[in-house]
């Protein structure tokens, strides 16, 4: 209700409701029921109606009659709307530019949280692969013992032959995990670079979506509106600067 009220008074002034003949006070900018960051520029609490960054509908009067009325007084830049304006404006772009810094570290979380998954994977299979070897191994040079004692050469010597195969395949074994650690740090990489933080809005992001869902995030009301907050800090620090 308040939005629709807030609405009708800058389609058809905040004495909209008024009767002919009503002894109507005339409003000035200055009043404190005015928005004063509408008279400075826009109020941002209109930027992001039905998003997750509304803030709600905002209780003061924006009316673009007064709004007029301030930008042609010679008061404007006395009265410090500016300057609480560009305060404001700051503190909601702070708080954003930490989410954003919130987003990046939990990109990096699950990206390490899904390499050390598959690396714990790896090792524990290659690990029972290793001690299945190495079973193998022991058993056979206790066989080679008995075949020694007994005489047996030939059979000992072939039994030796193969004891060297397996010490063979168990040492592939461990070689291949350190190259399937690598492996999957690069997987995790891969995870990382997939997804971004958008650095205007702080929306995640997926690198090479369509064409349509880029248009449609850089277009949407969010992008826009944090877009809109940004620009408009550099504008009011150039013009103050200025003077």
């Amino acid at each position: 209700m308040a939005a629709n009220a807030s609405l009708l008074d800058q389609l058809m002034g905040a004495t909209r409701n008024a009767l002919p003949g009503d002894n109507v006070k005339r409003k000035h900018w200055s009043d404190e029921n005015v928005c004063k960051y509408y008279l400075c520029g826009f109020c941002p609490s209109e930027l992001f109606t039905n998003t997750r960054s509304d803030v709600g509908p905002c209780d003061k009067v924006h009316d673009p009659e007064l709004k007029k009325m301030y930008e042609e007084c010679k008061e404007r830049n006395t009265r410090g709307y500016e300057e609480r304006f560009l305060n404001y404006l700051e503190d909601i772009i702070n708080q954003l530019d930490k989410r954003i810094e919130r987003g990046y570290t939990r990109l990096k979380r699950s990206a390490s949280a899904k390499a050390e998954k598959m690396i714990g994977n790896v090792e524990e299979s290659v690990r029972q692969k290793i001690n299945d070897l190495t079973a193998t191994v022991n058993e056979s040079l206790a066989q080679i013992e008995e075949l020694g004692a007994q005489g047996m050469v030939d059979e000992a010597q072939s039994l030796m032959a193969q004891v060297e195969e397996l010490e063979k395949e168990k040492n592939s074994y461990t070689t291949r995990t350190g190259s399937r650690v690598i492996a999957g740090f690069e997987a995790a990489d891969d995870f990382h670079v997939k997804m971004e933080v958008c650095d205007v809005c702080g929306s995640f992001l997926v690198i090479g979506d369509t064409q349509s869902r880029v248009d449609s995030h850089l277009l949407g009301k969010q992008h826009l509106g944090f877009a809109r907050i940004r620009s408009t800090i550099v504008e009011i620090k150039i013009c103050t600067s200025s003077h």
